[in-house]
């Protein structure tokens, strides 16, 4: 078994090794995969979670062995975060990354972070828009800041398997919002209502997700959410109640439950 890490800021993972298949995600800079079988310029990779596809092999840079010294500390926060090289007056060989991306924290230097990719490539970025990496024993009391997160992403269009700010899906949204408190959920909506506990509408709290046919949202209340929907164009505020002015009687009418994956 080979392994690898995504060379670009971000590249699709495939149903098929061709360019024309549905896009099933998309992977970011930095990430670490298995890699499989390559059928036409594409390799079977498997994500740390288990998802599986095609990406474009060019995406991908193979390692000699599975622990790969390489250990981010460190996420994006901001929906793109241009880079600047760690030598003033030098380039940066990556014009920018996005959200959730992990980096490795080099140094600080007043306002200004110096972070590394998996080569050991530096690079000046804001101080403020990197967030340690969150520990999956530290999640209570985190709800707000889940629709604080996602709210980061308030205009964003829709794109069926997109995670970025270029481009975002229900679960998509879902997954990078909750992965930068240090909670790792599935990728797709039907696997994300597997996890949790349901709780009643009356009970539901910030950061609770909403589940309906096919479709997932971050609640805010019992009646609100963001989420990305087509219908809404994008990343949108939304609401359940009929007397609220973005109310959605199409979501309201195939809500299915609420769930709580934070404790």
């Amino acid at each position: 078994m080979k392994y690898g890490l995504v060379v670009r800021n971000v590249t699709d993972l495939r149903a098929k090794p061709k360019f024309h298949s549905e896009r099933r995600s998309q992977i970011l800079f930095n990430e670490f995969v298995r890699m499989g079988n390559i059928v036409n310029g594409y390799c079977h990779i498997c994500q740390s979670d288990g998802y599986q596809g095609w990406v474009d092999i060019r995406a991908l840079k193979a390692l000699p062995e599975k622990n790969h010294k390489f250990k981010p500390d460190c996420l994006i926060n901001t929906p793109v975060c241009h880079l600047k090289s760690g030598s003033l007056g030098s380039t940066a060989n990556l014009p920018f990354i996005f959200y959730g991306t992990s980096m490795k924290l080099s140094n600080i230097r007043g306002t200004t972070a110096i972070v590394a990719d998996w080569r050991g490539n530096e690079y000046r970025v804001s101080r403020g828009q990197i967030s340690p990496v969150g520990k999956s024993g530290q999640l209570a009391g985190k709800g707000r800041q889940i629709v604080t997160e996602a709210g980061r992403f308030i205009g964003t269009p829709y794109l069926w398997g997109g995670i970025t700010s270029f481009g975002i899906d229900c679960s998509g949204l879902v997954q990078m919002v909750y992965r930068s408190i240090g909670k790792h959920l599935p990728r797709d909506s039907s696997q994300q209502r597997k996890t949790g506990r349901k709780v009643n509408l009356e009970a539901v709290k910030s950061g609770d997700l909403f589940f309906f046919k096919g479709h997932v949202a971050i609640a805010i209340d019992k009646y609100r959410m963001i989420h990305s929907s087509l219908g809404s164009g994008g990343v949108y505020y939304n609401s359940m109640n009929p007397h609220d002015p973005d109310y959605r009687s199409d979501l309201a009418d195939i809500f299915i439950e609420a769930r709580r994956v934070l404790k």
